[in-house]
């Protein structure tokens, strides 16, 4: 009950800073626009609006039932959508960690680059609300509920499309487990390690559900021409590097409080591991010679949308640029021993293939690329220690008050 009173204080108090607000902000416009168009029945996308038009049919219908079609009225009617995505990683953790669900949820709902989007128009949240199912649904076995959720993820975000296909990944991990669990013991008294040709077929059946939807995207695609709805000029596939490593910077510092309680592991990772040094240089000159922000979205000139300004700096000036490996590093070091001590190793294992693969072909660097990736790390994860959870809770709250504050006075966006 406390845990949900929270919640609720904080949207109130988060709603009510933002309606002073009194223009759109960002990509809010975008959004807005074709919302409204949907509210004077006009039935057409707007050529700016990338995503498929099923957030907007939503908040149009709830608008139009409640009244709620000004500027803050729809803030509103969003925020009463969005806020599904609170329950939605609830359920998620505690089909992991359940004791620890009310925590862990605490913590995403106030992370301070996603707070803010409650309040804003943004698709983000919503989609991240049956992504979150269609996962919860899977670690369940429910994989026909999965599918739907799936299908509902995508037709809010296209490029949750990865995610679903990372829901197939999980279904092939579960179907591996359970054919070793059955099989008879190797002669050292092991369970053998299931060939594919065993896995493939149960997982097939178990996940084809899943693979409807992938149909149904493909068609979308061969019809459209691509992914992306409007502006698609600007949202080609490419290999962008450094979408990764701003991710990783992100991660550091969302995660700083585990990254510290990681540093004993970290320490006996690299001396069990001499290799690990070598490697470790050879990434920096990769990442030296890579790392960039051509995208003209990206550009310091919009450096009202912060993201763009700590780019500059950690890209364009030198010694900034060499010192940001550091954390980039330290993060993926930690992620490299969260993995080997939490409960779900192989999932957080499969988890970066697919995190790199919704992040590294978008040619725009933006942190909300990696909301996905970065919430399934906080619900993966392995435990931390009490003082932590609290101390990352704390940070959480005061930051996301600041920019919450901030984007309110116009003074900055994410």
């Amino acid at each position: 009950m406390l845990f949900w009173l929270l919640v609720t204080v904080a949207l109130g108090l988060g709603y009510a800073v933002i309606t002073r607000l009194a223009v759109g902000i960002g990509d809010e416009d975008v959004h807005r626009f074709q919302i409204g168009w949907f509210l004077q029945g006009k039935f057409e996308l707007f050529e700016h609006v990338t995503v498929l038009p099923l957030y907007h049919l939503v908040v149009a219908a709830l608008a139009q039932f409640s009244g709620l079609t000004s500027l803050n009225g729809l803030r509103l009617v969003h925020m009463v959508f969005a806020a599904a995505a609170i329950p939605a990683f609830f359920a998620l953790c505690r089909a992991l960690y359940p004791a620890q669900a009310a925590g862990r949820t605490a913590q995403f709902m106030f992370i301070p680059i996603l707070f803010p989007l409650f309040f804003l128009t943004y698709t983000d949240l919503p989609a991240l609300a049956f992504t979150f199912l269609m996962l919860e649904r899977t670690f369940r076995r429910k994989y026909l509920w999965a599918a739907v959720f799936a299908l509902v993820a995508v037709a809010m975000r296209q490029t949750n499309i990865v995610w679903v296909a990372f829901a197939f990944g999980l279904v092939a991990l579960q179907v591996a487990g359970d054919l070793a669990g059955s099989s008879p013991p190797g002669a050292s008294g092991n369970r053998r390690a299931m060939p594919a040709l065993e896995v493939l077929p149960e997982t097939l059946r178990r996940g084809r559900y899943l693979i409807g939807v992938f149909l149904a995207f493909a068609g979308f695609v061969l019809w459209n021409g691509g992914v992306a709805i409007g502006d698609a000029e600007q949202h080609r596939v490419a290999l962008n590097l450094s979408n990764l490593y701003f991710c990783l910077l992100v991660g550091f510092a969302l995660f700083l409080p585990f990254n510290l309680e990681q540093l004993g592991n970290i320490r006996r990772l690299l001396g069990r591991h001499r290799w690990l040094a070598p490697v470790l240089l050879a990434c920096f000159f990769v990442y030296f010679l890579t790392y960039e922000h051509p995208h003209k979205y990206n550009s310091f000139s919009l450096a009202f949308y912060r993201h763009n300004w700590f780019l500059h700096y950690t890209s364009d000036v030198m010694a900034i640029r060499i010192a940001a490996f550091i954390p980039m590093a330290w993060m993926a070091l930690s992620f490299a021993t969260a993995a080997a001590g939490s409960d779900y190793r192989r999932e957080m294992l499969l988890l970066v293939p697919f995190a790199l693969l919704s992040m590294v072909p978008l040619p725009l660097i933006e942190p909300r690329y990696y909301y996905v990736a970065l919430c399934l790390f906080l619900a993966l994860r392995p435990p931390m220690s009490t003082a932590a959870n609290l101390i990352t809770l704390l940070y959480y709250i005061a930051v996301s008050a600041y920019v919450v504050e901030g984007i309110s006075r116009q003074a900055f966006f994410l």
